[in-house]
């Protein structure tokens, strides 16, 4: 995917991530609407200028907007990975506690 593509793409998913129709993110970046409809269907390739406006208007860092979904999906992937595993670290310590306590309770 070349990156005007890639941007472009990114504006519309996080556009409506986020719930924002065309005509919002046009008011909220000074320009029109049929502008954006056009940016989203790749007949208008934004400048820097009106992606920064854009991200400003998206509340993100503009960066992200060059990010493809592939790495954001790995770290999605990892930060899953890493609840999953906290949640069994948390679960068998859990477990490990509840048999000290009732073996200490025992000798009460």
């Amino acid at each position: 995917m070349d990156l005007e593509r890639l941007v472009i793409e990114n504006i519309k998913r996080i556009r409506k991530e986020k719930g924002i129709s065309q005509e919002k993110l046009a008011e909220y970046c000074g320009t029109s609407a049929s502008y954006i409809g056009l940016m989203e269907t790749y007949k208008n390739i934004p400048k820097l200028s009106t992606i920064q406006k854009i991200a400003d208007a998206l509340d993100i860092p503009a960066q992200e907007l060059f990010i493809s979904n592939s790495s954001t999906d790995k770290n999605k992937k990892s930060e899953n990975q890493k609840t999953v595993l906290k949640n069994k670290i948390k679960k068998q310590f859990l477990k490990d506690a509840e048999k000290a306590l009732d073996s200490a309770l025992k000798m009460i």
